[in-house]
């Protein structure tokens, strides 16, 4: 009887150690083929397929357990090529500064479904700011840091109730008017959803954010922390083929003097929580299948009103008593879609509006891409999307701004006179 070679055994075992799960457990047209040679004979192949199979289950790639607690885990993110041309002028000057850069994002999320209502997620990032996760190509090829930009925990004991703990993706219906979209809020977030019959419903949304930790030893509004707390309601109403949602609400930081220092935002104001009590008002109406099937269009708005502007503005930002509180923050667009956004040939385009009050909205949940998170600017977002395939798509960006008041100068949110700026990316998902 013919022996089996020891480097030929060696082989097919290194094959299948480093196949799928598929391959190891059944290896049968390789070893058919070894018995046809007269290599081996039947008796050898099946101990060699049992071997396999055995070798497999005891191995790193065979020990993938999950708790039986567990009914669903995801795992996916994406890779961001972008190329970015940005000019900007300061308050005050006429000379223009350009930069280009060639930046890059990466993201793994995984979100993790269990038992009676639990589930928990988590996502890494690049770059520790909390409003992007770009980094820009430099240092001569030096590698580049992961962040935890998510972890949380989640329990919904029934389809009305949802809770949810930890870092977490912003619950609230709004747009970077008032929320960056890379912004994962900390904290405490509940939601109580109600059906009112067919596609109609209505969500109470409330969230509980630690911004800041203080020293309880110290005195007065020193010792507290910082606190945001935002109440929205979201209204959804089917008419025929068209969608309205209406979502008012409110935001507004507890009583505490602590000053938010040494934060990586790309455009941080590192300064005192006080004078933000934001009424909030976002909405949209939408139409499906526009002139044929899978054609979308979109108005969608969104605003806030800081009721205690005054503060914010001659307080907080120490501007005279003789400026103008300019309270009020507003954006208007106007969106198409082709397809949904999931497969090969779909595109989208979109257009906004929008206008910043120097003392609107919080300059560190803004978004920072918008006059590079300045306060006192008006200007458009154009917007574009085209899918190249079901998993990668070539998105567009562009941002032009002005300032409001030409003679308006604060040195950390109000210090740009005009700003311009091009994003060119490749997103692949995976």
């Amino acid at each position: 009887m013919r022996k089996f070679p020891l480097a030929l055994l060696a082989s097919v075992g290194g094959i299948a150690l480093t196949a799928a799960s598929a391959l190891a457990q059944d290896s049968g047209p390789l070893l058919d083929m070894l018995v046809k040679k007269g290599l081996i004979n039947d008796q050898e192949a099946e101990e060699v397929r049992a071997d396999l199979t055995k070798d497999f289950a005891s191995s790193p790639a065979g020990k993938l357990n999950l708790g039986s607690h567990i009914t669903e885990f995801k795992l996916g993110g994406d890779v961001r090529l972008r190329h970015q041309i940005e000019t900007q002028r300061a308050q005050g000057s006429t000379t223009w500064a350009d930069q280009t850069r060639e930046r890059f994002r990466f993201r793994l999320n995984g979100d993790v479904l269990m038992q009676k209502g639990w589930s928990a997620g988590f996502a890494l990032e690049t770059a520790s700011a909390a409003d992007s996760g770009n980094e820009t190509f430099t240092n001569g090829n030096s590698d580049y840091g992961i962040y935890l930009a998510r972890a949380f925990v989640a329990w919904q004991p029934n389809n009305n109730w949802k809770f949810v703990a930890g870092k977490q993706r912003n619950p609230l219906y709004t747009t970077d008017l008032v929320w960056d979209a890379d912004i994962n809020p900390q904290g405490l977030a509940e939601i109580y959803s109600y059906s009112l019959g067919g596609s109609d419903s209505i969500e109470f949304r409330s969230m509980q954010l630690i911004m800041g930790d203080n020293k309880e030893s110290l005195l007065g509004n020193k010792g507290n922390d910082s606190w945001l707390f935002a109440q929205q309601v979201v209204f959804t109403k089917a008419l025929g083929t068209a969608k309205l949602v209406l979502a008012p609400g409110f935001m507004t930081y507890g009583k505490s003097d602590l000053t938010l220092a040494d934060k990586s935002n790309e455009t941080q104001f590192n300064g005192t929580t006080n004078g933000l009590s934001l009424v909030t008002f976002a909405g949209e109406v939408g139409f499906a299948n526009v002139v044929s099937a899978g054609n979308g269009v979109k108005l969608y708005w969104d605003s806030s009103y800081n009721t205690d502007a005054n503060k914010r503005v001659h307080q907080v930002y120490g501007l005279p008593a003789a400026t103008s509180s300019d309270a009020l923050a507003w954006l208007v667009g106007v969106g198409y879609n082709h397809g949904t956004g999931k497969l090969a040939g779909d595109y989208g385009v979109k257009l906004d509006y929008r206008r910043l009050g120097i003392g609107a909205i919080d300059p560190n949940l803004s978004d920072s891409d918008f006059a590079f998170g300045n306060l006192n600017q008006t200007g458009f977002k154009l917007g574009g999307s085209y899918n190249l395939t079901d998993f990668a798509s070539l998105n567009l960006a562009y941002f032009y701004t002005t300032d409001i008041r030409e003679t308006l100068k604060q040195s950390q949110v109000a210090k740009l006179d005009a700003s311009r700026i091009l994003q060119v990316d490749l997103v692949v998902k995976f």
